[in-house]
């Protein structure tokens, strides 16, 4: 992963909140964001927050891990949510009919908020 790409984490509650930054294109930086993702399932995370509004890029390996990974959170009863989509991913995931997959929130608050009234 180079300095241009980035993942942060933080715990609200039990809800994981994944920060990412840069080009998601299947390299080092989509393994290591499977490598978080499969993390906050062995931990019991049962909702993760995905924020993309830093995020450039991605492409369809990217995709197919986050896929991935939302069946197996899903099997578990959690779900991945994601956030701060910029316009070109929302093309994106339109087009993919992703969006009909994946709940998506105007802001990392309001994907908490949505979270929180499920419980």
């Amino acid at each position: 992963m180079t300095e241009n790409e980035q993942i942060t984490e933080r715990l609200v509650d039990e809800t994981l909140i994944v920060a990412l930054s840069g080009q998601f294109t299947g390299g080092e930086e989509s393994e290591a964001f499977q490598t978080v993702l499969q993390r906050a399932l062995v931990n019991g995370s049962k909702t993760v927050v995905v924020d993309l509004e830093r995020v450039g890029y991605i492409n369809s390996s990217f995709i197919g891990g986050l896929l991935a990974a939302h069946t197996s959170i899903s099997r578990k009863g959690g779900a991945i949510v994601l956030c701060n989509v910029p316009e070109a991913l929302q093309q994106i995931l339109h087009v993919t009919r992703l969006d009909n997959v994946f709940d998506s929130y105007s802001s990392v608050d309001e994907a908490l908020d949505a979270h929180n009234n499920d419980q």
